[in-house]
């Protein structure tokens, strides 16, 4: 079950990229790209400190799986920047829904079904995951230069 789940995420994922247009692509894949290095690092620490471990697809993909941090994720970005960006408090409320979903939800699933493990508390999970959300945020506000005063 686990690994269809796995599958369902990289397929659905991909499969929503044909409903984005070009541009908006272009626009946020720059964010999504630092949230994945971001992620990876963090996957990299939370394996070692066992935080959390999640199954992968594949024989090689153990410590940051391939479905969740190199396509969910970053796709899954790209879509709510896509409708929130410009607006801070719209976006940050869908990702604390999201986000508490994950933490309490989600990943008590994913363990049940024996593809995650971990020591982390979903609170502290929830906190991890929703500056994570802030610091996107930020690096797209970066991106676009919106923090410059308008006589720069």
């Amino acid at each position: 079950m686990g690994k269809i789940i796995l599958w369902l995420v990289l397929i659905i994922s991909f499969s929503s990229l044909l409903f984005l247009k070009q541009a908006t692509l272009r626009r946020f894949m720059p964010a999504a790209l630092f949230l994945t290095i971001i992620h990876t690092i963090l996957y990299q620490a939370a394996w070692e400190y066992n935080w959390w471990k999640e199954e992968g697809l594949f024989h090689w993909d153990k410590i940051a799986n391939i479905p969740w941090v190199y396509v969910g994720y970053p796709i899954l970005t790209i879509w709510i920047l896509s409708f929130t960006f410009g607006k801070f408090w719209i976006y940050l409320l869908v990702n604390l829904i999201l986000d508490i979903f994950y933490a309490f939800v989600w990943f008590p699933i994913e363990e049940k079904l024996g593809i995650a493990s971990g020591e982390i508390t979903p609170f502290y999970d929830l906190l991890l995951i929703l500056s994570l959300s802030i610091v996107t945020y930020i690096y797209q506000m970066w991106q676009e230069n919106k923090w410059r005063s308008p006589h720069n």
